[in-house]
């Protein structure tokens, strides 16, 4: 496994990328975030990659940039919530879940947030997709941190300590 690459995962709205940024930042690495990368491939966010191409066009191109994390170095990659199902998740790097319930999740999206989310239209489905997720989640993870009711600090200071 490589260490010298932080990947995230988590459900939709866990904050991988808001944390995954503040890492970079702080400990001087590069960020990198899937979901805006495939979306400034196409010049398309994400509900329209679906709309137009389908869920398993959008799952291509995630193995795709997951091959290309693979060669990189020195990265915080902020993950899209189904980004583990790709091969290989553990030739990135060290891989941190961030964990949270699905009401707490739900609670942090605005319309507009959700809006950006196609699979989280629909909150039945959404919650489904969350349960069927989550035992994937803990048995990628190297580590796994706990978001409900943590100010970004105070979830930098947990991550320092877990990735020394």
């Amino acid at each position: 496994m490589r260490m010298d690459n932080i990947i995230f995962i988590g459900f939709m709205g866990s904050g991988k990328s808001t944390i995954a940024r503040n890492l970079a930042i702080r400990s001087d690495r590069i960020f990198l975030d899937s979901d805006l990368l495939i979306e400034a491939k196409f010049n398309q966010n994400i509900t329209e990659i679906f709309k137009n191409k389908g869920e398993e066009f959008f799952r291509e191109q995630e193995q795709k940039l997951a091959d290309f994390f693979s060669s990189c170095n020195n990265a915080c990659i902020a993950s899209g919530g189904g980004f583990i199902q790709v091969k290989n998740l553990e030739k990135i790097g060290f891989c941190i879940y961030l964990k949270a319930s699905f009401e707490y999740l739900k609670k942090r999206l605005n319309e507009d947030e959700i809006a950006k989310r196609p699979l989280f239209y629909d909150e039945i489905k959404a919650k489904k997709l969350y349960n069927e997720r989550i035992k994937s989640y803990e048995d990628k993870a190297d580590i796994i941190i706990d978001i409900e009711n943590k100010s970004i600090d105070i979830l930098m200071d947990e991550l320092k300590k877990a990735i020394k």
